[in-house]
Parts: structure tokens; sequence; C-alpha cells
């Protein structure tokens, strides 16, 4: 569990400093950069820092099947002897983790963090997993960045282009990171997704190029969404063309949500819509 854990991290932009380290007792010491690895993407690959996570140097403990109070009391114990070492980068831990294969509750998700400790249970391993797939596949087709969404909670969205000499390509992968149970992304979240991200991506593409862009998306949600009001929406805003000249949202999106069913996302990759071009042949 703690190489392919160090490799996940890896993927969403973290550097392992420390594994199984043997001064501290911790199973993983990292930083977030920014920048995936093991694979490195082609092109260029900026990420935020996942929106629950702390910030600065990190402690990971993990675990294969649930875990305990004692579990957690013996994390806190290791993490502050470790912030009391002289070397790098032990001295300079900032936050903890809690990682598990099972799922927990968000009672008791929020519990922990009451107690400065975060908890990346069975769901949000399997979102962040969606996600380095996603990193994956955009990196290998070009430049890809991550922008945070504005007025849509820990939200934000992977973004990478390709061009021709008459249209632009633009696949977007969207992710929100909450597991708050009173959540449900629906109609008013996805209008507010969409109009974020033409605002701040796909107008200032038409604006400096004049070209017409077609858009490739779709919807990760932590929690839960209903997928019927945010393929409504989806297809409303798409068909809107007057708000968003020459920028066409082709096909609705696949929704995957992980909240109640992880599991099911799995067989929705079959199905999905995979990232790919649809520029039209150069003409000589």
């Amino acid at each position: 569990m703690e190489d392919s854990f160090a490799d996940l991290l890896e993927r969403i932009g973290y550097r392992v400093q420390r594994k199984r380290d043997v001064e501290s007792g911790l199973d993983i010491v990292a930083t977030f950069k920014g920048e995936p690895i093991n694979p490195k993407p082609s092109g260029l690959c900026k990420l935020l820092r996942p929106s629950f996570s702390p910030s600065g140097t990190t402690a990971f403990s993990l675990k294969k099947g649930d875990f305990t109070p004692k579990d957690v009391s013996e994390l806190v114990e290791k993490f502050h002897k470790a912030r009391k070492s002289e070397s790098d980068p032990l001295k300079t831990l900032e936050g903890m983790v809690m990682v598990t294969n099972y799922t927990r509750t968000e009672a008791d998700i929020d519990h922990l963090l009451s107690e400065h400790v975060y908890c990346w249970e069975g769901r949000r391993l399997t979102f962040y997993s969606a996600k380095a797939r996603a990193v994956q596949n955009l990196g290998l087709a070009g430049p890809t960045q991550e922008i945070l969404v504005e007025g849509v909670p820990s939200s934000s969205y992977l973004i990478q282009t390709e061009s021709s000499k008459s249209a632009i390509v633009v696949n977007i992968a969207i992710f929100v990171d909450t597991h708050d149970k009173n959540l449900v992304v629906s109609s008013d979240h996805t209008d507010r997704l969409l109009k974020f991200i033409y605002g701040k991506s796909l107008k200032p593409i038409v604006d400096s190029t004049q070209l017409v862009v077609n858009v490739l998306s779709e919807i990760h949600v932590l929690g839960l969404a209903d997928e019927t009001l945010v393929s409504t929406a989806y297809n409303q805003y798409a068909e809107e063309f007057s708000c968003h000249p020459t920028v066409f949202f082709l096909e609705k999106p696949m929704v995957f949500q992980y909240g109640s069913a992880p599991w099911a996302v799995l067989f929705q990759w079959q199905r999905a819509q995979r990232f790919s071009s649809l520029l039209p042949p150069e003409r000589t």
C-alpha cells in the first residue's frame, strides 16, 4: 500500500521525501510541488494542492484496513516527535493525514479535522486516483493546468488545449473535492462552473485566436451529484450560444460521483467520453 500510495502522491503533484522512515516511524513524508512525476507529462503540467490537505511538508500514516483512535494518537505523537528532529524534512513538518482504504463517515472526517488530522479514506483515494488518470491523459496530449473555481466549494478544473489553423479543442476535467453531505451538485452549481470556466479560460482563448473552440468535458464529484439536473443544466448552457459565441460544448459530460457508490466509477469509465482531438484536418 505504501508504494502504491507514494505513486499516487507523485502523480498528483507531491514529492515523496521519506518512506517507511526509521527515525520518526512515519509511513510517508511528502511535500506538494505542483508538478506530477512518475510518469512525468510530456508538456508543462501545473496542479493545485488538493483542497482537503494540509499545507507544507506533510506526514502520512497509512492503514490498509480501518484505523482506531489509538492509531490517530500514535500519528500525532510521531508527528510532534519528528518536528523536534534536527534533520530535514522532519523538522519542517506542518500537517498530518490519516490514510485508509476503508470508508469513513463525513462526521468522522470532520471530527479528525477538528484535531488537526486530515483523513483520506476510500472514496477520496478513488477520487484522487481518477484525477491522476485525467492528469496523465491530458498531460500526454499537451500542456495542462489546474485552475481553482470561484463560487463552487472546493472546485477546480484541469484544462488542456489542442489547436489547428481553423479550430481549437479544449479538454476539461472538473473536480468538486468536498465531502459535505449537505451538498448535492445540481443545476445551479453546474451553471456557475460553466460560466466561470468560460470567463476565466474559454473567452480569453476566443479573444486571442478568433477561432472556433470545441469543448470536451467530464465532471468528478467527491460527494453526491444529481446527474439528471447536471446534464440538463449543461445542455441548457451549451445551447445558449449568445452567452459563449464560437464556443461549442460537445456532448454532455460523463458525471462521476464517489459519495454513494465509488466502485461504479470503474465500469463507468468503459462508456466515458475519452479526451481526444476533434480538430478538422489541416488543408494544404
